[in-house]
This record gives structure tokens, C-alpha cells and sequence, in this order.
């Protein structure tokens, strides 16, 4: 049983994942729509002539338009790990992007060699064969979406298992995405193997369904809608209508695009649209939106006690303009998909006898969304031509909507159902303040001004979904689909239920296994975002699960921190650093005296605090030396000490300096070394006095064993040796202020600093975290239980945090300390 419920969770992440490029769909479709008829002459009269202005402007737009539709083998390659991938999902899809492209290399070479063998031919141009296509200039095997979701899916799992995986210093190049690269090379070579030999097969498996799904006409139709509609209660609907609508599965290229394509064609034509384009009969899942629901909800307006009728009636019409103008259904589905199954198989059925009708009567075209998608792909561009198939769609609609209402009404009230305005009681909100530990008034809600409204119910909605879960501690992991935040939950048990959930604000709760689908409706996103940051621990939030329990673990084991300086303990303006006096330029800033005394009182709750810099130790502040560190970590991890004793040493290594040497001596910039006790600065007209040299070997017989840990010099020139295919791979950039770039070796980083400590400190420690502000702080969040970004950091250090504090100007550090009870 256990494996079953496992098995469903996957697929239902999988389902979900899949679903973020369709989102894109109806803003091309109606801008390709507009465009074409932007363009038609039948429409716009002289406008319209090829090389006006006019024209070329929306001839322009229409290209653009098209970019999801030429695109969606490589959107869906890229999108599936934004909701599957459980550890850095940005890097997951740069993996997944460069796999599909390694995928497509493997595939078309192993036509062009083997293609006979395989029953497949290799053509001088795509004309001249079929099941052959071009993927960003790359001739292929035409795998449709199901290639780059099986190359995707492939390199998520090798992601999630070795992106964290520990390697040996001296591998450290094959680390994090390389390493992820590396298996993933092999493994879509196979999967690329495989496909040539089997898509053949498929092909004709393909076509055989194909016939079997149109050769049946309206009967098909109606049988696809009614398992699209009875999938949604486990959120699989998305698997069975994806390979038809955007796929070859009845089209080659997928019912969106080839409609899309044909819009021209079909707006100048007058022959009925189910003779044209008879396969578009299949995305007829939108009619019950436009008349089927709105319906229902009739029935439980009229149906609903007197007295009830008005605060139902704020429920039913937003639901009502969700499921009409935007297709989302779920608000109205859930009022009674799990109350009474009754009444939802038979919404399935009705649902399916509305399609049928439609197709029967010839109303075929794009209609699997509300009025916003159906307006963008069929109303504005071929109204002119086929305004009469559509007025017939409006009449049977119609038909149909009094058929659900009576049908619903007559169901209710003979077996007296409780649907919405007709249950004995009302969730009430005290009940619900209880369990959650908010208050659920409209006093947050009325303090907020009116531009901040929305946002004030969005995450007084997520804080309570958090605690109906079970709160923070209760929360594995969450992604959304367009009306779904799902969630995986350590233990169900203590999920509320159902009605609670619906009291919170939500339209629905289902549970399978260990995942929660909570229906929150359009404005998903914005929970989830409210919901992430409640997950992050961000500062004044202190709903989630208590940390004071840190202060304790201390005693025991004791917590260490790593601590960034420039712009994490203190800051100070580089340009203005140029002005002090020469001893000084290179110096750090050094904290304030609440920022000390906060790392002092740290050390004295029993734990260890550790500098965290890219800095050289000769250029840390002598004052900041001597608060109580246990070590440091310079150099962006090439030096470390522990307590006196030494860790790590990883130079720049006498063989890649001789190879550096001729672009540094070259460039006629002044290039700055940097070693443990100095920093050299190298330049053609150097003066002839220590601490400056003329060549590579001068500035580097002046650092402390002639050891040289990073090197510093314009962007431009970085970026030039990062393209020498011998040295690029070998070094590791990071970008300053002020266009100036450090090169380091690939290995040497906070990550490889901090893994030195923890592993001379052995396993009898607390938590450890990392406070950090720039980019070369990635790498320290990744070494850390709890990464801790500054409020002055950018975003996409955040993003990876598991907590923002305080900009350095506000004392972020002493926040953060205090935020995990350990000051």
C-alpha cells in the first residue's frame, strides 16, 4: 500500500511540474490571433498591404508570438525541475537544458550512422522524411515532449542524488553540476540509444491510437473529457491531456500548435471547422467552464437556506468569473467533489455529453480553457468567418446549462444533500483560530491600506496553511501548479481536515499518502510566495515552529557560524577605500561594537564563530582579529586555520600560473596577487619596490612560500581567460565591484574552506549555519545546515537562504543570532 500512495505522489509532482510551460499558452495564442488579424487585409482593409509600417510592425509581433509554440520540447526540458527538483532547482534546469541538447547530438548522430539499421533515414532536408525534426539547428529524432520529459526527469533523480555529493579536494572540478553533467552525459546517451530504437515502434503504436481515438468521432471525444474530468480529484488529468493537446498523439505537433499554425488559413476559410481541423474536437474540456459550472452553482444558490444565501453568494460569484474567464475550475469542483461523489460522477458524465454535442453539431476548435483562451484561439480571429458555428455553440450551451441546473437541483433536494448553504453548522472561526494561533478577523486585514490588501490575505492565508499542516517542522517540501499547492508532509496524521481548511480561506483539501494538495485557486502563486517565505524563517516572523531550543543544543554540542566581513559584519565603500592612506586601502572594515559584543556573547553560549572571507589574512582588520575566533576561512576557502593549526593550503599551483602568465603580463593592466601575509600588485611600469613586480615570477617570490591563493584584474580579461578551453575549466571566477574579477582554482572555495573545518572538528557539533551577502557566499550556504543571507544581499542569494535577515546597516548578524536564540 505504502508503495502505491509513494508511486501516486511521484506522479502527481510529475503531473504538476509539466503544467508551467502550458501556462504560457494563452498569451501567445492571443497574440498570434491579434497579429494574424492584424494582418489580414479582410480585416484591416489597406493596412494590411505587405511593407507598410503597420505590416511589418505585426509581422514582427506574430514572429515573437510563436516562441512558446517552436519551442516546447525546450520549454518542457527546462521546466519540469522547477517543480520536481528537491535541491537548487536553477541549477537543476541548466543541467536538464544542456542534457536535452547532448540528447538531441546523441540522437541525430545515431540516425545518421545507424538509421538504416533502426528503420529510420537520415534526410538532406526534413521534407523528404517524416518522425525527423530540428531542435535549435540540431537535425533529430522527433521525440516530441516526451524526449525532453524523459531526459528531464532523468537528470532531476541524478541531480537530487549527487549534487550534494562529497568528492575529493582534488576533484573538487567534478563537483556540484559537473558532477550532475557527468552522469547525466552517460545516462541520456542510453536514453538517447533506447529512443532510436524504440520510437519507430512507437511511431506506428502512435498512429494505430491516433485512428482509434478520431475514428470514432464524438463518442472519442466524449470519452476523453470524462477521464480528464474524473482524473482531477487525484491531479493526474494533466498526464492524459498533455500528449494530446500539446504532443502527436492525435496531431503531429500537438492539437495548440497545429490550431495556431492553421489560424490563418482557417480565418479566410468558410468550410465548416470540423472538416478542417476535426481533431481539435478533443480540447472540448472547456465548455462545462463557460456553462456547465456556473450552472451548478445556480443550483446551490437556489438550493441554499434563505439566510444563507447571502454569504454564499460571495463565494459563488468569484468562483463563477475563476471557472468562466480564466478556466480554473477548482473552486466550484471542490464545494462538492469529495462531499458527494455522486454528484461529481455525474458532473463527468454531463460534462462529457456537453463535448459530444459540440462536436456532433461541428463546434471544433481551442476550447480547453475560459472565455480569455476560447477568445484568444478561436472568437477574435475567425468570428468574421465562422460566427455561425459559434452561435450554435452558445445554443447548446445554453440547453446544457438548464440540463446541469435541474439535474443538480433535482438531486439536492430529493436526497436533501448538505452542499454549500445547506450544512447544519458553519465552521466557525474561533474554532479554527485555535488551531492554527491566529486570529482569522478582518483585524490584520483592515489595518493593511487597500494596495496592500490582497497581500495581507494572501499570507494571512499561507500562515494558516502552514499551521493547518502541521507547521514548519511538519513540512517536507512544496511546489504549486496553476491552482494547487502540493505538499509533502512528514506525518498526515496531524493534518487538519478537510472543512478547517475551506474555513482557513482554501476551496479544498485532499490527502494521498504523505501529500497534501491544498486548492488555493488562481492566486497560487502569490500564497506560495507568502508560503516560501514562512518556510524561510524570514525576520519578524515568528508563527513557525520555536527556535529558542538552539540556545540549549549549544550547551550540549555547540553551534558554529561562519561569518562573510565586507558586507555581512561591516562595509566599507570601495571607492572611498581608495582614498585612505596606502597602509590602509586593503584593510577590512571592521564591525560595530554591537556587531562584537554579539559574536562575543555567541562564543560565550559555547559556540564556535569562524571568518568566512575572500579575503588574504594580511588584509583582515588587526581589531577584528582579536574577537574570539575559533579559525578562519580566507582566501574564499584556499587558506583555513583552525585554532592555530593549519587545514587547508590550496595555492594556485606553479604550472596553471606559468600558463596564466602570458595573458597577465600582456594585458597592460595592473594585476593583483594575492598570497597568506601580502598582496602584490604586477603591471609593466611597476616601481622597482617590494610589494610590486613587472612579471608573473617577480610577484610571486614576494608572497609567503611563493604560494599566490587568487589573483585580481578587470572583467574583461577574467572573462577572456575563462574561454581558453585548457584554462577555463580549471579556474573559478567571481565577480567584484567595480568591473574587477578574482580568479581562484576551480577547488578552491568557502565550501571547500568550511568542509576542512567540520571535518578536522569531527561530527560532535550542533548546527552550523553561515552568514554571507555575495555571490561568493553560494558556496558557503551549500557548505552550511542553515545559510543565512543579508538583507543587502541580491536576490538570487536569498533565494538559496534558509533565512534573510537584516541589511549590515541595521545589524543583520545580531539579528540573525538572536532570531535562532543563540545570543
Amino acid at each position: 500500500m505504502f508503495g502505491r500512495q509513494n508511486m501516486l505522489q511521484k506522479i502527481q509532482r510529475f503531473g504538476g511540474a509539466m503544467f508551467a510551460p502550458a501556462m504560457l499558452f494563452s498569451i501567445s495564442g492571443l497574440m498570434v490571433g491579434v497579429s494574424a488579424l492584424a494582418t489580414s487585409a479582410d480585416i484591416v482593409g489597406d493596412l494590411a498591404v505587405y511593407g507598410t509600417p503597420w505590416y511589418v510592425f505585426w509581422a514582427i509581433i506574430q514572429r515573437g508570438s510563436w516562441t512558446v509554440f517552436k519551442r516546447l520540447p525546450l520549454l518542457f526540458a527546462v521546466a519540469l525541475p522547477i517543480g520536481l527538483a528537491q535541491k537548487q532547482p536553477a541549477r537543476c534546469c541548466f543541467e536538464a537544458l544542456v542534457a536535452y541538447f547532448a540528447y538531441c547530438f546523441f540522437l541525430s548522430e545515431i540516425i545518421k550512422l545507424s538509421g538504416d539499421n533502426l528503420g529510420l533515414k537520415y534526410p538532406s532536408s526534413l521534407t523528404s522524411a517524416s518522425g525527423i525534426t530540428v531542435i535549435d539547428g540540431i537535425k533529430t529524432l522527433d521525440t516530441g515532449i516526451i524526449g525532453p520529459l524523459a531526459v528531464s526527469a532523468t537528470v532531476v533523480a541524478i541531480h537530487d542524488r549527487f549534487y550534494d555529493a562529497k568528492v575529493p579536494d582534488w576533484l573538487g572540478t567534478f563537483s556540484g553540476s559537473s558532477l550532475v553533467y557527468l552522469i547525466s552525459f552517460f545516462a541520456v546517451f542510453a536514453l538517447a540509444a533506447i529512443s532510436a530504437a524504440i520510437v519507430p515502434i512507437v511511431y506506428a503504436m502512435t498512429e494505430t491510437l491516433r485512428h482509434a481515438l478520431t475514428g470514432v468521432g464524438p463518442f472519442g471525444v466524449g470519452a476523453f473529457v470524462f477521464l480528464e474530468r474524473a482524473l482531477e480529484p487525484v491531479g493526474l488529468h494533466h498526464l492524459l491531456y498533455m500528449p494530446i493537446y500539446y504532443d502527436n498523439l492525435v496531431i503531429t505537433d500537438g492539437i495548440y500548435a497545429t490550431w495556431t499554425n492553421l489560424l490563418p488559413i482557417l480565418s479566410h476559410s468558410t468550410r465548416p471547422l470540423n472538416e478542417l481541423a476535426p481533431w481539435a474536437g478533443f480540447t472540448a474540456t472547456g465548455w462545462v467552464k463557460l456553462f456547465g459550472l456556473p450552472a451548478i452553482a445556480g443550483a446551490f444558490y437556489t438550493t441554499a437556506k434563505p439566510e444563507r444565501r447571502a454569504s454564499l453568494k460571495t463565494i459563488l460569484l468569484p468562483a463563477i468569473v475563476a471557472s468562466m474567464v480564466c478556466g480554473v475550475t477548482e473552486p466550484l469542483e471542490f464545494l462538492f467533489m469529495f462531499t458527494y461523489p455522486g454528484l461529481f460522477l455525474l458532473y463527468a458524465v454531463l460534462s462529457s455529453c456537453l463535448a459530444m454535442a459540440m462536436n456532433f453539431f461541428g463546434v471544433v476548435g481551442i476550447f480547453s480553457g475560459g472565455l480569455m483562451e476560447m477568445a484568444a484561439f478561436n472568437f477574435i480571429p475567425l468570428m468574421r468567418t465562422h460566427a455561425g458555428s459559434y452561435l450554435l455553440a452558445l445554443g447548446i450551451g445554453l440547453v446544457f446549462s438548464v440540463i446541469f441546473f435541474l439535474s443538480f437541483r433535482g438531486l439536492i433536494l430529493t436526497f436533501d444533500l448538505k452542499t454549500p448553504g445547506r450544512e447544519d453548522y458553519i465552521a466557525s472561526n474561533t474554532a479554527l483560530s485555535r488551531l492554527t494561533g491566529n486570529d482569522v478577523d478582518e483585524k490584520r486585514l483592515s489595518e493593511a491600506g487597500a494596495s496592500d490588501c490582497q497581500a495581507s490575505q494572501d499570507r494571512l492565508l499561507a500562515e494558516q496553511v502552514v499551521a493547518l499542516l502541521g507547521g514548519v517542522s511538519n513540512i517536507v517540501g512544496a511546489t504549486n501548479c496553476a491552482t494547487r499547492l502540493r505538499v509533502e508532509v512528514a506525518d498526515p496524521s496531524i493534518v487538519a481536515d478537510n472543512a478547517t481548511f475551506v474555513a482557513a480561506g482554501a476551496k479544498g483539501l485532499i490527502v494521498t499518502g504523505k501529500t497534501a494538495q491544498v486548492i488555493i485557486g488562481v492566486s497560487v502563486p502569490r500564497v506560495k510566495e507568502h508560503f516560501d517565505q514562512i518556510m524561510g524563517l524570514e525576520p519578524g516572523f515568528a508563527f513557525a515552529t520555536p527556535l529558542s531550543h538552539a540556545a540549549d543544543d549549544a550547551k550540549k554540542h555547540g553551534n558554529i557560524c561562519f561569518f562573510d566581513i565586507d558586507g555581512t559584519l561591516a562595509w566599507q565603500d570601495p571607492k572611498l577605500a581608495q582614498e585612505l592612506p596606502e597602509g590602509e586601502r586593503d584593510l577590512s572594515p571592521y564591525p560595530n561594537e554591537t556587531v562584537a559584543q554579539a559574536i562575543r556573547t555567541f562564543v560565550a553560549n559555547g559556540n564556535k564563530a569562524f571568518i568566512c572571507t575572500g579575503r588574504t589574512l594580511s588584509c583582515i582588520h588587526p581589531k577584528l582579529l582579536e574577537l574570539p575566533w575559533a579559525g578562519i576561512v580566507c582566501l574564499a576557502g584556499g587558506y583555513v586555520e583552525l585554532e592555530g593549526r593549519i587545514v587547508r593550503n590550496a595555492a594556485i599551483n606553479p604550472g596553471l600560473l606559468q600558463r596564466l602568465a602570458p595573458y597577465l603580463e600582456q594585458s597592460g593592466e595592473v594585476i593583483r596577487f594575492e598570497g597568506i601575509d601580502r598582496v602584490v600588485r604586477m603591471s609593466a611600469d611597476a616601481p622597482e619596490t617590494y610589494g610590486y613586480a613587472r612579471t608573473v615570477g617577480d610577484a610571486v617570490t614576494q608572497l609567503k612560500h611563493y604560494n599566490a591563493y587568487k589573483i585580481l584584474m578587470s572583467t574583461p580579461l577574467a572573462n577572456r581567460i575563462a574561454q581558453d578551453e585548457e584554462l577555463g575549466p580549471l579556474l573559478c571566477l567571481n565577480e567584484l565591484e567595480l568591473e574587477v574579477t578574482e580568479i581562484s582554482p576551480r577547488e578552491c572555495t568557502k565550501r571547500a574552506g568550511i568542509k576542512a573545518v567540520l571535518d578536522a572538528l569531527g561530527p560532535d557539533h550542533g548546527t552550523v549555519y553561515g552568514i554571507g551577502d555575495a555571490s561568493n557566499d553560494i558556496a558557503l550556504m551549500e557548505a552550511v545546515d542553515v545559510g543565512v543571507a543579508m538583507g543587502n544581499a541580491p536576490d538570487f542569494l536569498k533565494e538559496k537562504a534558509d533565512y534573510v535577515t537584516d541589511s549590515f546597516d541595521h545589524d543583520g548578524v545580531v539579528t540573525a543570532l538572536e532570531h535562532f536564540g543563540l545570543i
